[in-house]
């Protein structure tokens, strides 16, 4: 996975589809699709907040990682998700041993129209993505609804929504 886990990783930057997912969020929240995140203030919020997130990535990582095996992850291309709540960006390299937890990227190229110059990006927020990992819906819904977006050329998204696809049905098996 990414350095993030270790705090290795503040980019301060947002996406531009992040409005959008935040108010898909909020849509699904009040429809009880999906919990609240614990936004309590406090002088360690922030931190909690944070802690929140990496431990939402980590569960995501752990789901990739199941469904698929060594030949699978190294076909990935590498990938950023950002958690909108906080800003929290993962980012996933491949290597043999499942995602790199050391790898420091560089900052994700949010506005870039050329595929080459593009990075991968998987837009949600945190709620919709531990709603989605506790089965609350599918990924048809999470996009369908603007829960989730893939910012990507079009062959990454593509890779990437399989991916999520693959991890999707193995968790369905494994229930």
């Amino acid at each position: 996975m990414c350095a993030i886990c270790n705090f290795k990783l503040d980019f301060g930057v947002g996406h531009p589809s992040a409005l959008t997912i935040a108010v898909a969020a909020r849509s699904a929240i009040d429809a009880g699709l999906i919990e609240p995140i614990d936004t309590t203030g406090g002088a360690l919020s922030a931190a909690r907040m944070r802690i929140s997130a990496i431990e939402a990535l980590n569960l995501l990582q752990a789901r990739i990682e199941e469904a698929h095996g060594e030949e699978a992850l190294l076909a990935l291309p590498d990938f950023y998700v950002l958690l909108i709540e906080n800003d929290t960006w993962g980012f996933f390299h491949a290597t043999t041993e499942g995602f790199d937890p050391d790898i420091v990227p560089e900052m994700p190229d949010v506005t870039a129209t050329e595929d080459e110059r593009r990075s991968n990006i998987l837009i949600t927020s945190e709620a919709a993505l531990r709603g989605w990992l506790e089965g609350r819906f599918d990924l048809e819904r999470a996009f369908g609804d603007s829960l989730a977006m893939i910012d990507a050329p079009q062959a990454h998204a593509e890779a990437l929504k399989q991916m999520l696809a693959r991890a999707e049905l193995t968790a369905a098996v494994n229930a």
